[in-house]
């Protein structure tokens, strides 16, 4: 997962919801959205010439994403509209929001607000992302909750590709031994987080 660092509520947001006085989220029309996924994709979800889901780290475009709302807009029908709710993710039918859909506990680790590195790790043998060692036992049951309600080590949707970018990053590193080097010449594959791990831990 992907830490968000949320810009201030974008003034043609604050427009929007004042003029058009928005009851519920289907008030919200296209154009909106567009906007809405465009400023924080380019503005707290771009990282060098990319876009990932915060989620799934999957790389997306304006045109295959969507707007989720990270608490439940049908439990939390009050935080239909506020922005620190919102981020953009991947879509497709195994899409994050789909297996996350309505379900919500405060055990989730949200990425507005905690650091998801302090959470979360991975087995660079199969890709999975599994809890970090040595964190509190609550800690723990965060890290496990926010898998399992992602699905986080879906064998089709993310595994095969977080074994494909191990195997491109093990070429790499063959050939390539500077950091930096295989940190510029890896910005174009999915999974960030993964890419940072497997290039930090072949000094280890």
């Amino acid at each position: 997962m992907l830490k968000i660092c949320k810009t201030l509520e974008p003034d043609f947001l604050k427009g929007f919801k004042k003029n058009q006085k928005p009851k519920t989220w289907k008030d919200f029309n296209f154009k909106i959205k567009g906007e809405l996924k465009n400023h924080m994709l380019e503005n707290e979800q771009k990282i060098k010439d990319n876009y990932f889901c915060p989620y799934c780290e999957r790389k997306i475009t304006i045109e295959k994403s969507q707007i989720e709302h990270i608490k439940p807009k049908d439990q939390f029908p009050q935080l239909f509209s506020n922005y620190e709710n919102f981020i953009t993710g991947c879509l497709n039918i195994e899409s994050c929001d789909s297996k996350k859909g309505n379900k919500w506990s405060e055990l989730f680790v949200n990425p507005v607000i905690y650091e998801p590195s302090k959470y979360f790790s991975y087995d660079r043998m199969t890709g999975e992302i599994i809890p970090k060692k040595d964190i509190t036992d609550i800690d723990l049951q965060k890290a496990n909750y926010t898998i399992e309600i992602l699905n986080l080590n879906d064998d089709k949707r993310l595994l095969k590709g977080r074994k494909s970018v191990i195997k491109i990053l093990q070429k790499y590193q063959k050939i390539y031994k500077d950091e930096k080097i295989l940190k510029e010449i890896s910005e174009d594959l999915d999974f960030p987080t993964l890419r940072n791990f497997l290039i930090e831990s072949f000094n280890d």
